[in-house]
């Protein structure tokens, strides 16, 4: 079974990278002296830039556009690359849930943290990384669990 067209991950990460560029033509145009500077967009950019980068991951994983080595595996049957493959995804896996524990903990430190211009609390920043990292994990587990597709160069 092949992955869908679109995902959660893919949606909000398109509407975030459409946000994203908007306030980018919108600090040039403040700049160039069409609209009056708001030192918010800058902030607002690089908070939206992680989240992208986070929800990007799983994306990435969900579409198998990860980079993956294939000259050492290409030598070996396909059973046991399925087999290391599976390991690896599953190793991968819970590396991403411990990345998730360690944001929550960054989002638990910064929840009284107030950014500097946006008005809200840093851990909405820093809750990029749970939520993208549990996401990861997700795709890597449910492949694992033979409802996606074997990695790309396996039969199905």
């Amino acid at each position: 079974m092949t992955p869908g067209r679109y995902s959660a991950e893919g949606i909000v990460s398109a509407a975030l990278l459409a946000l994203m560029m908007a306030l980018i033509l919108f600090q040039i145009a403040s700049r160039l002296g069409f609209l009056a500077g708001q030192v918010w967009t800058e902030e607002l950019i690089r908070w939206i830039w992680v989240w992208l980068a986070m929800l990007g991951v799983a994306e990435a994983e969900r579409m198998q556009q990860h980079l993956r080595m294939e000259m050492l595996p290409a030598l070996w049957t396909a059973r046991l690359r399925r087999a290391v493959y599976a390991v690896i995804d599953a190793g991968t896996g819970v590396l991403a849930l411990y990345m998730a524990w360690l944001g929550g903990k960054g989002v638990l430190r910064t929840w009284n943290d107030e950014s500097v211009t946006l008005y809200m609390s840093d851990a909405v920043l820093y809750a990029a990384l749970p939520v993208g990292a549990v996401l990861w994990a997700l795709r890597l587990f449910l492949r694992v669990a033979g409802r996606r597709q074997p990695p790309l160069g396996e039969p199905a």
